[in-house]
């Protein structure tokens, strides 16, 4: 039952968002350079697949993804705005709204549309290579550059540390899904701390007390991982920082060592890296042993040791809710029953009137001023704004002027 209530959700604010992109998408066609459009479409969209995979929904995760990819290198600058991708992005909005429909069942949504639209996206993303003939290369000394380690751009190794709210499990947020997410980045070693867990009596089953250092090799770019951050960071404690390898490219120059990376992490002081490096002992070992720091975090330190070993070698960052969304029939059932009680209020004063007793008068007097508040409030809260309405005529002119071949622009005004 619990389930049906979280897909519900999911649903109710799919469709919302979709209402929302499809609206950004028609400006975005005005303005194709305006970056702020193209930051809420994305948004859009990786909100949608956040949620989608969240909760059960990993069709729309994988198929959001391939849209999601072509919208951030928009974003970055690595790809420009077209046609062809504003009616793929516009058709990949009505299959999203088809797979939300359908709610998993079987066979109800066009598989060969959706596979259509992913290689739609491919193509846009990395469009086939045209045969072209071999330039010449000058002969150096130099090795022949490893085929495996061309992309997007160079990579890059991030420390991310994610020390998220206690109560990160109560706004729905799933630090599992956020792991997977950088893992599809690329390559990522995961470190989880467990050293702010409480004893057992004290546990409070529904907080978050786990935090991590999360390690990550990716060709994607900083915007990327940040973005997987994008509806909780406000709340967290997140840092996102780039492993800078020694600009010394002589062997000598060594990464740094297990006690520098402790320190600048802030988990033990300098002075008692020198008490235990006095006594002649594994440093690492000696700071567990003494309670200093926890394995996991000796265990991050050494990872980020070799991090930056490997890139010396190679010279390889919410808002407040301010509303929550109700179901239009519960608002139904509340104007209906602020109906029932405006009557029952003339009923009392009316009461009140025949009777002439001063203090029912009164309490009549405080019950109707109180109804009257709170039918104007129900009232207003059951409207929506006419664009709302209006809005859904813009997709559909655009799609008659294009089929038509006539320039057609839809303009309303007082929404």
């Amino acid at each position: 039952m619990s389930q049906d209530i979280h897909r519900q959700a999911f649903k109710e604010e799919a469709y919302e968002l979709l209402a929302e992109l499809e609206t950004s998408l028609l400006e975005w066609e005005a303005a194709p350079g305006d970056p702020e459009l193209i930051g809420r479409i994305f948004r859009a969209m990786h909100t949608i697949k956040g949620s989608g995979a969240m909760f059960g929904f990993d069709d729309i995760a994988r198929f959001t993804h391939e849209v999601e990819t072509a919208l951030d290198k928009v974003r970055n600058g690595s790809l420009a705005p077209s046609a062809r991708l504003l009616d793929l992005t516009l058709a990949a909005r009505d299959q999203i709204k088809a797979m939300v429909d359908a709610d998993g069942s079987e066979g109800v949504v066009d598989s060969a549309r959706t596979e259509e639209l992913v290689a739609g996206f491919r193509d846009l993303v990395q469009p086939p290579k045209a045969a072209a003939a071999p330039v010449p290369k000058p002969r150096t000394e130099a090795p022949p550059e490893d085929e495996s380690s061309s992309g997007d751009s160079a990579a890059v190794t991030f420390h991310i540390r994610f020390r998220p709210p206690r109560d990160l499990f109560l706004k729905g947020q799933d630090p599992v899904l956020l792991l997977n997410e950088l893992r599809a980045l690329g390559t990522a070693r995961v470190f989880a701390h467990t050293d702010r867990i409480p004893p057992l009596p004290e546990i409070d089953p529904e907080a978050c007390y786990t935090w991590w250092d999360i390690y990550l090799t990716t060709n994607q770019g900083r915007a990327a991982v940040q973005d997987v951050f994008i509806f909780v960071e406000d709340e967290s404690d997140l840092v996102i920082e780039t492993l800078e390898p020694s600009a010394d490219p002589e062997p000598s120059a060594s990464a740094p060592k297990l006690g520098e990376i402790l320190i600048q992490r802030g988990a033990v002081t300098p002075q008692k890296v020198q008490e235990i490096l006095a006594a002649q002992q594994p440093l690492g070992r000696m700071l567990v042993q003494a309670g200093v720091v926890s394995p996991s975090q000796v265990e991050a330190a050494l990872a980020e040791q070799k991090a930056l070993r490997d890139a010396q070698e190679t010279r390889k960052k919410a808002e407040d809710v301010r509303s929550i969304r109700v179901p239009s029939d519960r608002l139904d059932k509340l104007v209906d029953l602020v109906g029932e009680m405006v009557t029952v209020q003339a009923r009392l004063s009316q009461t009140a009137a025949q009777r002439r007793d001063p203090a029912l008068v009164a309490i009549a007097e405080e019950v109707e001023r109180l109804t009257a508040e709170l039918r104007d409030n129900a009232m207003s809260t059951r409207m929506v704004p006419i664009g709302a309405l209006f809005g859904k005529f813009r997709r559909l002119v655009r799609d008659l002027a294009r089929d038509l071949g006539r320039d057609v622009d839809m303009v309303t005004e007082g929404e």
